[in-house]
């Protein structure tokens, strides 16, 4: 039986995660051996539909009778054209390169959640075409079945009163630089989708773990981002040029740049961070609140509004205290306001669980800093794929 179930890299295409190999080998001329479909699952209302013949995923909106905030339901099919083959994979050595936790059809869907801003998560195959049947209209499955995700959700208090509502379908068109993407940036694009989807899922129940979520999400793309710009030894030298100094002493390049690749993830990890989202930081949101409730867009502002959100995340990962209650909590939206809250509050200081913290300590609520993520991994997905990589 062949499905999109552990997928190899096949000798016809380049290394990439399977979402792109397949897509490319689509663009090759590839023959398709078989057709899947799998269900997409969540609790915001689609509109529109996507059904190309030069790609190989279709988005079938399946028009649920009702949409409301937590009401996750079967709202739309992934259609997948199947080009790719299931190979042996070389069990000698351990490769985690292209690993995400996922198969195709959850890069596809982080990969859709995180354009359309909702919250979307892939079921088990539901149908096959071409594989164990002659029956053109396919054979129903239930095999490969998932559990329907759940949600816990407030309605009259949300988090992310965006991520409801509605959403449309063709905002997946940015999907169309996919198959420009390398192995290491295609990698590091699900990787991202994947921290961001998964943000989605908790964030009205967990949301000081949704903020660790997404703030990672920004830092697996800031990884691939710095790698691209300069080489690690380079980064050594500037960030510690005392040790860099002494290991040139000792062993010359060579051992400069072994220990340099060997500890570069830990190197200026704060400023990796706010240097990749300042750099593609999207503009102000549309609709802003009243001017004591914003959040400045200036950069000077903005980086110390950053380095306020990794020091909590510090905090967070390595002290167990976590995100102050009043940055992930509802925003407000006050009377002749056109926009919710962007920041933690607009009192002098607040207490709240047993904490309190000043004002200036509350740069900027979960809504707002949703925003920035995806609009920050927006715009890096839309350079990479202006300036494809071979």
């Amino acid at each position: 039986m062949t499905t999109v179930a552990e997928l190899q890299p096949t000798p016809s295409a380049p290394a990439a995660v399977p979402a792109v190999q397949n897509w490319r080998l689509k663009n090759s001329g590839h023959p398709r051996h078989s057709i899947a479909e799998f269900p997409l699952y969540g609790d915001a209302h689609l509109t529109g539909q996507i059904h190309r013949e030069d790609w190989p995923y279709a988005f079938l909106n399946t028009i649920p009778a009702r949409n409301e905030p937590g009401l996750v339901q079967h709202s739309c099919t992934l259609r997948v054209d199947e080009h790719l083959y299931s190979t042996v994979p070389d069990f000698s050595e351990t490769d985690n390169s292209l690993y995400h936790g996922g198969l195709l059809q959850d890069e596809i869907a982080a990969l859709v959640s995180l354009c359309l801003g909702a919250r979307v998560k892939a079921g088990g195959m539901s149908r096959i075409f071409g594989t164990l049947t002659s029956d053109p209209l396919g054979r129903p499955m239930e095999w490969n079945n998932r559990l329907t995700p759940s949600l816990t959700v407030d309605r009259d208090r949300l988090i992310l009163p965006d991520v409801t509502g509605t959403h449309s379908l063709d905002e997946l068109l940015r999907l169309e630089s996919l198959p420009l993407l390398d192995a290491q940036r295609s990698i590091a694009l699900v990787r991202a989708a994947r921290f961001y989807q998964d943000a989605l899922w908790i964030v009205e129940s967990e949301p000081s773990l949704a903020w660790l979520m997404f703030v990672s999400a920004l830092e697996t793309a800031a990884n691939q981002w710095r790698a691209e710009n300069g080489s690690a030894s380079q980064r050594l030298a500037d960030s510690k040029p005392e040790l860099f100094a002494r290991l040139m002493e000792c062993g010359g390049d060579a051992l400069a740049r072994f220990v340099a690749e060997e500890i570069e993830h830990t190197l200026g990890a704060t400023k990796k961070f706010i240097d990749f989202t300042l750099a593609f930081l999207p503009s102000p949101p549309p609709l802003r609140p009243h001017l004591c409730d914003q959040v400045l867009w200036e950069r000077s502002p903005m980086k110390k509004v950053l380095g306020a959100v990794y020091k909590y995340r510090s905090y967070a990962l390595h002290g167990g205290t976590p995100f102050p209650a009043p940055m992930c909590g509802p925003p407000r939206k006050f009377n002749g306001s056109a926009g919710y809250s962007e920041v933690g509050t607009t009192a002098l200081a607040v207490s709240s669980y047993g904490g309190v913290w000043k004002a200036g300590d509350l740069p900027i609520n979960l809504h707002a800093f949703h925003y920035i993520v995806r609009g920050a991994l927006l715009n890096w997905l839309e350079m990479m794929g202006c300036e494809p990589q071979e």
